[in-house]
This record gives C-alpha cells, sequence and structure tokens, in this order.
C-alpha cells in the first residue's frame, strides 16, 4: 500500500459518489412508466438507457484506466435497455457503481503517464491512464446531467 492515497484515484471516487447520489435522487419516486420513457425529439434515450450506458462506459474506461482487464459489455444492448421500476434501476446502478468502485481502489497505485489502447480491435486509439480516468468521470457527468433533464421533460410533458 503506498504511503498517501493517491490524489487522482481519492478525486475519482469523490465524484463518482456525487454521481451516484445525484442519479439516485433523478431516478426516486419515478414511475414505472417514466424510466423507459424517451423524451419526443430525435437522438434522445430513456432515463434506464442512460443510466445503464453511463454506468458500464465508466467501468470500462476506470478499467482501462487502472489496466484491469474488461467487464463484459454489450454496447448496442445497453441502447436498448428497459427497467421493470425504478427499484430495479437503482439496483444495476449501485451494483456497477461498486464495481467502478473497486476499480478506483484507494490502496492501488497507478502511473498516470502509462499509456493505454481503447479497447475496441476496431479503434486504433491510445490515451494515458489519466486521460482515461478523466474521460470517464466527463462523460459520466454528462449523462448525469441528461438524466435529470429528462426526470424534469418527463413531469413537464
Amino acid at each position: 500500500m503506498p504511503d498517501a492515497p493517491d490524489p487522482i484515484l481519492q478525486a475519482a471516487r469523490a465524484i463518482l459518489g456525487m454521481c451516484r447520489t445525484d442519479m439516485h435522487t433523478s431516478i426516486e419516486g419515478l414511475p414505472p412508466e417514466a424510466i423507459n420513457w424517451k423524451p419526443p425529439a430525435p437522438d434522445t434515450n430513456s432515463i434506464a438507457v442512460m443510466t445503464h450506458h453511463a454506468i458500464l462506459s465508466t467501468r470500462q474506461w476506470f478499467s482501462v484506466a487502472v489496466d484491469e482487464p474488461l467487464g463484459a459489455r454489450d454496447r448496442d444492448a445497453e441502447f436498448k435497455m428497459e427497467y421493470e421500476d425504478a427499484e430495479s434501476l437503482l439496483a444495476a446502478l449501485d451494483n456497477a457503481t461498486d464495481e467502478c468502485m473497486a476499480y478506483i481502489s484507494k490502496d492501488r497505485t497507478v502511473d498516470w503517464s502509462s499509456v493505454r489502447k481503447h479497447w475496441s480491435p476496431d479503434v486504433d486509439l491510445k490515451v494515458s491512464a489519466a486521460w482515461a480516468v478523466m474521460h470517464a468521470l466527463e462523460h459520466l457527468r454528462e449523462h448525469v446531467g441528461e438524466i435529470a433533464l429528462t426526470r424534469h421533460l418527463w413531469y413537464a410533458r
């Protein structure tokens, strides 16, 4: 174990925790039909889809950042996800967030300048470990905002 916790991992854990809380706030109390509702505009997604996609993408980018094997993921299926109710979506969110937290454990050490390869064989992208963790969080935060907005749109429809 390092002498002091890695400040980047500490920050990532804090931001991930805030995102979980914010997503819970947006999802809790929604009726089942709201979870899978898609706003009537092109290229929009439901709260279920955005939540599922955001947290699995975060998990994938964290695994790249810390050089761990990738978790199972079917990106195309993420955009077709439906959940029975808010409780089942929150359970899936919490489970995947716990997996993400394990990747960025406070006991881990990471060489943030090390170069990592994108997971897809079709993409020739190499990024630093630092870039991967920052991208994971900025992408997650973007979807957290979209989830909150979609909740507002649901009630305003």
